[in-house]
């Protein structure tokens, strides 16, 4: 990284772009030991022992035992598993906006949002860069990227509720592409890096007049308006103590889950020189000592492991309240399977942060593909104003209970019966709509058919009676 920092003294650099990328590295910076902790959470790398952090005892046998909990990779998924974009629509227009089509398609839209959105939970935001693709070289017309706050920052303008400069980093491949560093403008997108002892400066104007990046910020808030984490504090501190509840968990099973014996009044040749197999014996056979007195024997209780898994339990129940995730998706198995009713009510807390996050994302992805359009066709096409991003119900209804809902609002003629508004409150996929359309559109056009051949044949049959009559 150190690499990318000596980028922003390129000698070729104006003052005003000197200013602004001192600005966006000192952000990118004092961010960066708050994204790396919490990347650490999201892949199971932050263990205890590794971050000096146990906080308790265990016996010198356990010295290498690691523990990892994947709470905070499952607070995360949960949440993008109900944040499924599918395309975008025109208010007041029923069918998806074909125009945006080529854009969604070239550039994987459907599939790059997903990890937009996982990146913006894990450190509160991402970023999304618009620019015109080298299509000589097989890119297409305007290219997307997402990135996340690992590899980019922004200045935000609260009036105007835009970004006002942006600075994203590509590391590069060794032997293959030089580490660069992008900073956007309003009206150029300069890119800086290093060929050897020199450094290059390359300047790309544009005509957007807007800043080519949009902010994805997950869950933004007045003090806060470059998001927050899903992977909070408190739920930091719960992995934790759950990692230590499952180490003593795992030193019981270890030390304590045998009963142990105790003998009085026996010598020390009755022992095999293997303790743990004497130890394990079902029959102990043991003689007289000395002096003619019999042994006695006895034995303690086994540990159990129910104390800790009782904690681990309330540790889970914490986290589902911290995160809105029911319980079960944390593998805390309940006494009674749940019925229907209370997995509704378990997960109507995180349908609603679901439905808030799409309102939140959906506004970002409008802007995206706006300032895409424009750098697409040259100018802004002013129906896109008016665009809204288009969802899957964050909902889990049976297909019973849908299809119910659906035919009664058909048959009260709420809604129509061959509209792509009803095949996707059906559920049915994209693809499988397309067919539906594809099929609507073939029954239609055979339908004028039929309809064209029987007019034309009542036209012969009453001119050969009208000739009939004359005769």
């Amino acid at each position: 990284m150190n690499s990318i920092i000596t980028l922003t003294n390129a000698p070729g650099l104006l003052p005003e772009e000197y200013r602004l990328l001192v600005q966006l590295v000192q952000r990118w910076q004092s961010s960066r030991p708050r994204n790396h902790l919490r990347t650490l959470y999201y892949d199971g790398e932050r263990s205890l022992r590794r971050a000096g952090q146990l906080g308790m005892s265990v016996p010198p046998q356990l010295g290498k035992l690691e523990t990892v909990i994947g709470w905070p990779a499952k607070s995360v998924e949960v949440l993008d598993n109900r944040l499924d974009l599918q395309g975008f629509v025109m208010a007041n227009q029923a069918e998806a906006d074909d125009s945006l089509a080529e854009i969604i398609e070239d550039n994987q839209l459907l599939v790059e949002s997903s990890q937009a959105h996982i990146a913006s939970m894990i450190h509160g935001v991402a970023f999304a860069t618009i620019s015109a693709g080298d299509e000589t070289v097989g890119e297409p017309p305007v290219v997307i990227q997402t990135r996340s706050a690992t590899e980019g920052s922004a200045l935000w303008s609260q009036r105007s509720r835009r970004i006002v400069a942006g600075m994203t980093i590509n590391e590069g491949i060794d032997g293959v592409e030089s580490p660069e560093l992008n900073l956007w403008m309003s009206d150029r997108v300069v890119t800086i890096w290093q060929e050897g002892n020199s450094y290059q400066v390359l300047r790309q104007p544009h005509s957007l007049g807007k800043v080519p990046m949009v902010m994805l910020a997950h869950r933004p808030r007045l003090n806060k308006r470059y998001g927050m984490s899903r992977i909070t504090r408190p739920l930091m501190d719960l992995t934790d103590a759950a990692a230590r509840t499952v180490i003593r968990m795992e030193g019981t099973a270890e030390f304590f889950s045998f009963p142990q014996r105790w003998i009085t009044g026996v010598d020390e040749d009755d022992f095999d020189e293997d303790m743990f197999v004497t130890y394990l014996n079902r029959l102990l056979t043991l003689g007289a000592d000395e002096d003619g007195n019999q042994p006695s024997l006895g034995t303690f209780s086994a540990a159990s492991p129910q104390p800790h898994i009782d904690q681990l339990r309330a540790i889970a129940m914490m986290v589902a309240g911290e995160t809105s995730i029911p319980p079960d998706s944390l593998g805390i198995i309940q006494d009674n399977p749940s019925s229907a009713d209370a997995i509704r009510a378990t997960e109507a807390e995180l349908v609603k942060v679901a439905e808030r996050a799409q309102l939140v994302y959906g506004s970002s992805w409008c802007e995206v593909m706006r300032l895409a359009q424009h750098a697409r066709d040259g100018t802004p096409d002013g129906r896109l104003s008016r665009l809204q991003a288009k969802w899957r119900d964050p909902s889990t209804p049976t297909k019973a209970a849908a299809a119910q809902s659906v035919m009664s609002l058909a048959t009260a003629g709420v809604l129509p019966p061959q509209s792509e508004v009803t095949w996707e409150q059906l559920g049915f996929d994209p693809v499988t709509i397309s067919r539906l359309k594809a099929d609507a559109l073939r029954n239609q056009g055979a339908g004028m058919l039929n309809q064209l051949l029987t007019g034309a044949q009542q036209a012969s049959t009453q001119s050969v009676a009208a000739v009939a009559d004359e005769k």
